[in-house]
């Protein structure tokens, strides 16, 4: 019997609390049973259930199976009902104004199923709010305002199967929260504000199989995070701030199947991790800022499917960058705006392919070559490309021509139009006349910055990219702005030439600056594109602002003072002439600090102080320097100073500059 309570003036009969209950229980038994029942007993029933609530047996979503239910859901209530009946085994409240839970809900031991999502509850209760419910199976608390999961919210819940606690507040798990769940096997904290994951939140858990922390705010995943979960099958991580993957992070989950790490802030793959997943299937890192697919990024997996669509800035993709997959399946990588280059190499070992979707890229074409290692029968996809029919298309025009009797189809190839060159342009590639398309070609070199300008700064890091397409297959070198050549016999410790194209500069000089060629040659002939590297300083500027006889004050400001994790200030006693005439000394200094005072100076003596930036290899950024003089011996028994000597480290001697305190002390001071 199924209740529904649109208009009614109580929340119960005026019949004493235990014979309602007595009465609301028989109902239900009379139904399982298929009893008759009076008219009386009918609304002695109807007076239990609310206004605008649907009561009696009615088949949970969930459970998969029909329970006495009490749904309120959607109702415009503000508060937790009182006086529930105790036989209670669904209970939803979701979609009201209810602002916290009464501790009488321990009272309703044979509840399965609790839904009270879409509240405004901040708090679930400490210690004895579900210490009764064993036999709940399903919670679901999710769009709240709840902040913190307490280690004795959930204590009770031993046969608990699906927890869910997504689109809250959450910033604070405590060790062991989940601990007594032995029975969950999906747990929601999707849409909450964690922004570090702890291995002590998941013992426990050794039956789970979903867990979902998509949409929070995590930025890196440890080693052995989830050694626990020895039954995970899924793991979902979109839409976090993930840019560190620790190689042992998914150590011990040996049945995950489906890892989802897609929207994050990986710039690199992290293979060893992926590769202690034997079972892992499918793997989504779709939206995530990588630039290139280096080679066995995707090496030695497990995987059927792999998805790398809607990369903002994917430009390259590899010799080898997907190799030796044995079980592999799909691979798709659509709708990467800048992603112009697909080695032929790039897909090796992948006997088991059937599907290879390369559409909506900025793909000018693929190289021959590529057919010899793809498996016979793949279906590949190049539609809404900006192809460049010339030699690299002619094999994938053939392709179309042979059909259904080509080692490779091409899919949907009324839609390959080319974009280039003019005389082709908005024609089917397939309808071309073969003689139009040559077997051979000069070198095309392809713009993968998008364009001819690129700035770096001072001591960062600067990769730069040639690539080519044509037929012969072109073989790539670089010309520096002072004429020398580079290519792969170029291996020093500042900078390293990486075939086919890639030269890495690990640390910039100003001297780096200037024109930059990158020339592609074949037996048809050769093709240069050139670009200009502009090599920018840091905007740091060290200035003393307090001197006496044996200390000086210093303090750094400008737009990237916390452009580091810490500063080192190195400072030496210098003559007139600049040169060191005492030993280097340095101190560490934080960059959320803005003076820094050193002290144990001679008087009346010369120093310049410089502040820079030592990386893990050892090598030293010096960013700015300056000169200051210190106080004579006369000067010490003073107690005030009202000029200090400023000199750049340019103007040491007779052409110092004296600035005045007042010049310089007031604007350095008024910035946070």
């Amino acid at each position: 019997m199924v209740t529904k309570r649109k208009f009614g003036v109580n929340l119960c009969s005026g019949l004493p609390l235990p014979v309602v209950v007595a009465v609301w229980a028989a109902s239900f038994v009379g139904v399982a049973l298929g009893n008759a029942r009076s008219t009386s007993s009918n609304d002695v029933y109807n007076s239990t259930c609310l206004e605008g609530c649907t009561c009696g047996k009615l088949r949970s979503n969930h459970l998969h199976e029909e329970l006495d239910t009490f749904d309120c859901s959607f109702n415009n209530m503000y508060a937790f009902p009182e006086n529930l009946p105790q036989d209670l085994q669904v209970l939803s409240l979701r979609g009201n104004s209810i602002f916290s839970v009464l501790d009488n809900i321990c009272k309703l031991t044979d509840l399965r199923e609790l839904d009270l999502s879409g509240n405004r509850i901040k708090s679930i209760g400490r210690g004895r709010m579900f210490q009764n419910m064993t036999r709940l199976e399903y919670l679901s608390v999710g769009k709240n305002s709840i902040s913190t999961i307490f280690h004795d919210n959930l204590m009770g819940l031993k046969s608990l199967v699906h927890l869910i606690l997504s689109n809250n507040k959450i910033n604070y798990i405590e060790d062991k929260a989940f601990i007594e769940l032995s029975h969950l096997l999906t747990l929601d904290l999707e849409q909450n504000l964690l922004g570090s994951l702890y291995a002590e939140w998941f013992q426990g858990l050794g039956g789970l199989v979903a867990l979902n922390l998509a949409h929070n705010r995590i930025h890196k995943i440890p080693a052995s995070l989830f050694r626990d979960l020895v039954s995970l099958e899924r793991l979902y991580l979109a839409g976090n701030r993930i840019s560190a993957v620790d190689p042992r992070a998914f150590s011990g989950l040996m049945n995950l199947q489906h890892l989802t790490m897609e929207n994050n802030l990986l710039s690199r793959i992290p293979t060893a991790a992926y590769q202690s997943l034997p079972s892992l299937l499918t793997l989504s890192l779709d939206q995530n800022p990588l630039v290139k697919i280096k080679p066995l990024d995707f090496s030695h997996l497990s995987v059927t499917k792999i998805s790398l669509c809607q990369m903002p800035e994917l430009e390259i993709i590899d010799s080898k960058g997907f190799y030796n997959l044995a079980n592999i399946s799909t691979i798709e990588i659509t709708d990467n705006a800048k992603l112009a280059y697909v080695d032929p190499l790039a897909f090796m070992n992948v006997d088991t392919l059937r599907d290879l979707h390369l559409h909506n890229n900025n793909l000018r074409g693929l190289q021959k070559e590529m057919a010899a290692y793809l498996p016979e029968g793949v279906q590949v996809s190049l539609y809404e490309n900006p192809l460049h029919c010339d030699c690299n298309m002619r094999w994938i025009q053939k392709l179309i021509r042979k059909g259904e009797n080509a080692s490779i189809v091409i899919m949907e190839p009324e839609h390959l139009v080319c974009h280039s060159p003019t005389s082709l342009a908005h024609k089917l590639l397939m309808n071309l006349v073969p003689t139009k398309l040559p077997k051979e070609c000069l070198p095309m070199v392809l713009n993968l910055t998008q364009s001819q300008t690129v700035v770096g700064k001072v001591g960062e890091r600067q990769v730069l990219e040639c690539r080519a397409l044509g037929s012969p297959r072109p073989q790539l070198r670089w010309i520096l702005p002072d004429g020398s050549l580079v290519n792969s016999t170029l291996n020093e410790v500042r900078r390293r030439f990486f075939p086919p194209g890639t030269l890495v500069y690990y640390h910039l000089k100003p001297r780096d600056g200037g024109t930059y060629t990158c020339v592609a040659e074949n037996s048809v002939g050769e093709t240069r594109s050139s670009l200009t590297l502009n090599v920018t300083g840091i905007d740091i500027h060290l200035f003393p602002i307090r001197m006496s006889s044996t200390l000086v004050t210093l303090v750094w400001n400008g737009t990237e003072r916390r452009a580091f994790p810490s500063y080192k200030i190195v400072f030496s006693q210098i003559d007139a002439n600049g040169t060191d005439v005492g030993e280097k000394r340095s101190s560490t200094a934080s960059p959320t600090r803005k003076t820094f005072t050193i002290t144990g100076l001679h008087p009346a003596s010369t120093y310049r102080f410089c502040i820079g930036y030592e990386d893990a290899s050892g090598y030293w950024l010096q960013i700015s320097c300056c000169v200051a003089n210190t106080r004579g011996v006369e000067f010490m028994m003073q107690g005030k100073y009202r000029h200090r000597m400023y000199e750049t480290p340019d103007k040491v001697g007779e052409d110092s500059n004296s600035v005045p305190l007042d010049n310089l002390y007031r604007p350095l001071l008024m910035g946070s």
